[in-house]
């Protein structure tokens, strides 16, 4: 379900002025991390203006009681009805939010004390969006807080050809660009935030501040994490779509959307020892021409061609 087929859910929750950030946040099922989640909100420093918008597709009873555990004037809750699936409810959460700024960050992800400070400075006219690094894992490893003004890399469309420029969490982009975007295509499925990114970096500039200030969660059964077998071939196509529209029909294009698409599904195929019809397919691109290059020396020439 994309952004513009969604009505108006219901609303819990008191209103304010519009603030400088929304958080929105996807819930489904999970309480308990999403209280660890909204916590590292409540505890971000420097007092910036936001809102944090929790929207369940799950009903859950004990996700109303996390939402009420947080002062009312900034955490609101949506309850949709009926559910809308992933990516319909990432469209939700950016249908829903007022901020001049909106996040999308999912309800087992969470940002470090020092992730406004980081990142509010960087918030300006031409950006279409705005990261900080991240830490993965299990759970969250504890970080001592920056000292010093971290370093800002502009992240390029072409650059989208080895990959994206975050697995998700800590993304700052314009409510109103984004929406003007339409949201993120639901017919990516798990990579709908990798085309989204995409979009955004063709439409202004992206920034990506070299601070650590975001943590991923990595388990077993999450999305992505379930379907990378039968995603591989898509994300090679996404690939594609991109090299082809950076550098045209030129043969270097397709060879780096190879290139970088086989050195993905060798990593996988460690993981995934049983190597299904897809990422077989994939792994057959060893026969390109210099498939064993450092990949290290290929993302040196993606900047070199930008």
């Amino acid at each position: 379900m994309n952004l513009a087929s969604l009505d108006e859910p219901p609303a819990y929750g008191r209103r304010r002025e519009a603030p400088l950030i929304t958080f929105g946040i996807p819930a489904y099922q999970r309480p308990e991390l999403l209280h660890e989640t909204l916590a590292s909100l409540i505890r971000q420093t420097g007092g910036h203006d936001f809102e944090v918008v929790v929207c369940d597709d799950g009903g859950l009873p004990a996700t109303a009681r996390v939402v009420a555990e947080f002062p009312a004037d900034r955490f609101s809750l949506y309850l949709n009805q009926p559910a809308l699936g992933g990516v319909g409810n990432w469209n939700r959460c950016l249908q829903r939010a007022r901020g001049r700024w909106v996040m999308i960050l999912h309800e087992d992800d969470l940002l470090y004390p020092w992730y406004l400070d980081t990142v509010v400075p960087r918030l300006c006219a031409g950006a279409s969006a705005v990261c900080t690094r991240v830490v993965q894992g299990a759970a969250p490893p504890l970080l001592a807080p920056p000292a010093g003004r971290p370093a800002v890399r502009r992240y390029l469309p072409l650059y989208f050809i080895k990959s994206s420029f975050t697995p998700f969490p800590g993304v700052l982009f314009p409510g109103e660009l984004g929406r003007r975007l339409g949201g993120f295509d639901a017919r990516h499925g798990p990579l709908a935030d990798y085309e989204f990114w995409y979009r955004l970096a063709c439409a202004g500039r992206v920034e990506v501040v070299r601070q650590v200030a975001a943590f991923y969660r990595t388990s077993p059964d999450q999305w992505t994490a379930r379907d990378w077998p039968a995603m591989i071939r898509q994300v090679h196509l996404l690939r594609r779509q991109v090299a082809l529209q950076q550098l045209g029909r030129r043969p270097l294009a397709f060879w780096l959307a190879r290139f970088f698409s086989y050195r993905d599904a060798r990593a996988y195929a460690r993981r995934f020892p049983g190597r299904p019809a897809s990422l077989q397919r994939v792994l057959g691109f060893r026969r390109i021409p210099l498939s064993g290059l450092p990949s290290g020396w290929v993302w040196q020439l993606l900047k070199l061609l930008a």
